[in-house]
C-alpha cells in the first residue's frame, strides 16, 4: 500500500515505546540490537525534540542528507539546493559524518523546510535559532543547543541518499515517527506489517491500560493480554 500523508497522521496516534516493543516483537531484518540492547531500529537516546512545540508527535517520509566535517570553508549552495529539494511530508534528516561542534538545524531551513511542507526535521548534532523555530513551531529533534554556524566546520555533501543517524540506517522513502520519547525508524518495506501490527498491540495495551485501572491484577492482565 502507498505511504499516504492520510496514513502517516493516522500512525502518530501511537507512540514510540509501542512502535519499538512491536519491531522487536516482529525481529525484522536491519532490526538487531546494539552493546546496550537498543533495537536497530530506534536512534540513540542523546536524539531528543529540542524546539518547535510542546511535546510534539510526527509521523513523515525520511528525506537523509549527510554533513561532512572541514576545517575549510565552504558555501552552502548544496545545503540550498537540499532545502529547495524537500518534498511534502518529509522529515529531514541531517546526519553528520562526526559531530562538528555547530548548528546541522536553524531557523531559515525551518522556515524553508516548512514551506515546502516538510513536517519537522531529525539531526545528529547541534540545532540553532531556537527562538525562531519555536515561532514557526515547527518540530526539530537533535542532541544540543548552539550558537556557531556550519562553515569552516562542515558542509552538506549530498542529499536524498542512505545515511545512518543515531546509530540507525536510513534510505529516502523510509518512515520515521518522532514523540517525546525519541525517534523511531520503520523501514519503508515493512510499513504495511508493522502498521497492522501496531493497531493490535494498541488494542491490547489500552485494554490493559483499563484493566489496571479498574483493579485487576497485573498478573492476570498480563496472561490476558501478553502487554506490560
Amino acid at each position: 500500500m502507498t505511504i499516504t500523508a492520510a496514513r502517516l497522521r493516522r500512525f502518530e496516534r501511537y507512540y514510540t515505546p509501542l512502535v519499538s516493543d512491536t519491531l522487536d516483537r516482529l525481529g525484522l531484518p536491519g532490526g538487531k540490537k546494539d552493546k546496550n540492547g537498543n533495537a536497530g531500529f530506534v536512534m540513540n537516546h542523546v536524539i531528543q525534540h529540542i524546539a518547535g512545540g510542546v511535546q510534539p508527535k510526527i509521523c513523515g517520509i525520511a528525506f537523509p542528507c549527510r554533513v561532512v566535517p572541514t576545517k575549510k570553508y565552504v558555501e552552502i549552495d548544496k545545503l540550498l539546493a537540499m532545502v529547495d529539494s524537500i518534498p511534502a511530508n518529509a522529515i529531514v534528516v541531517v546526519a553528520a559524518d562526526a559531530d562538528i561542534g555547530a548548528a546541522l538545524w536553524g531557523g531559515l531551513m525551518s522556515a524553508g523546510a516548512m514551506r515546502r511542507g516538510a513536517r519537522a526535521a531529525v539531526v545528529n548534532g547541534g540545532v540553532r535559532d531556537i527562538e525562531q523555530i519555536e515561532a514557526l513551531r515547527f518540530p526539530v529533534f537533535g542532541e544540543y543547543t548552539c550558537v556557531t554556524d556550519i562553515r569552516r566546520r562542515g558542509y552538506m555533501a549530498e542529499f536524498n541518499i542512505k545515511v545512518n543517524c543515531g546509530g540507525v540506517n536510513i534510505k529516502p522513502g523510509d518512515v520515521i515517527f518522532a514523540d517525546a520519547n525519541g525517534v523511531v525508524v520503520i523501514p519503508q518495506e515493512h510499513f504495511d506489517l508493522v502498521e497492522t501490527e501496531l493497531h493490535a498491540a494498541n488494542r491490547e495495551e489500552r485494554s490493559t491500560m483499563q484493566g489496571l485501572a479498574k483493579g485487576e491484577t497485573a498478573k492476570k492482565l498480563f496472561a490476558k493480554y501478553k502487554r506490560f
